[in-house]
């Protein structure tokens, strides 16, 4: 499955989904490729202990039509290997399309990690992904997501990840609830990620605990993204 993860403005955390999801689907036995999409601005390198071993980057596999010749395994997930984002320049799409129709087979889930922004044309030449609009709470973030996923033309709607939800900022009226959000964001709900000091540390510890909250809420998604039927639990749980 072909997951591109998206956002309106930078700063929402989509990064940190994407490793969260990945972690998550590795966790249930799965086999994860992980693309970074954010030329000059790469991190998953870093969030996921091997940025000291990088000698080659997605360029390099683009330009030698071969996309084994970047692919690097996390430092403590085996089954979550990691492509990372060029230094400089512009990543070729199309060419990278072509090269994930022969890796689809050998990965459960490939997840594109975009920057932030309104890539539309970008976005249409993966058509039969399923996007993820990753937002957080605020009314700019809310706004945003509502642009992106408005924008994007694909086989699937695109579904929404609250990302950083804090249930005392809806309480005390500085966030709109759940169901504003979702209606403001014009996206159906696939998930909310809370705001946990875990991910926070990410880059540090390379990780997340297995029964944390973060990747409780990641597993969730993971399952839905794969059809299951998998309810929300109580926003205090979350």
């Amino acid at each position: 499955m072909l997951i591109c993860t998206v956002s309106g403005k930078g700063g929402t955390g989509k990064s940190t989904v994407s490793s969260g999801l990945a972690a998550a689907a590795a966790n249930m036995g799965k086999k994860v490729l992980l693309i970074d999409l954010d030329a000059s601005l790469r991190c998953l390198d870093i969030i996921f202990g091997i940025d000291d071993k990088i000698v080659f980057d997605l360029s390099d596999a683009i330009k030698e039509r071969d996309l084994k010749k970047a692919v690097y395994r996390a430092a403590l997930y085996d089954n979550v290997f990691i492509v990372p984002a060029p230094d400089s320049g512009r990543i070729d799409f199309n060419a990278l399309n072509d090269m994930l129709k022969s890796a689809d087979s050998a990965f459960d889930f490939i997840i594109l990690d975009f920057p932030a922004g309104a890539d539309f044309e970008n976005y249409a030449i993966f058509g039969n992904a399923q996007f993820i609009v990753v937002s957080g709470a605020d009314s700019v973030s809310v706004r945003d997501a509502a642009v992106i996923s408005n924008g994007i033309k694909s086989d699937t709607p695109p579904r929404l990840i609250i990302n950083r939800f804090d249930r005392d900022m809806i309480k005390c009226g500085m966030h709109k609830n759940i169901d504003g959000i979702i209606d403001a964001s014009s996206t159906r709900l696939l998930g909310i990620v809370p705001a946990d000091g875990e991910l926070l540390t990410l880059s540090v510890s390379h990780g997340l605990k297995p029964r944390g909250r973060a990747m409780r809420a990641f597993t969730r998604i993971i399952k839905r993204v794969s059809g299951e039927d998998v309810r929300l639990p109580k926003l205090k749980k979350i």
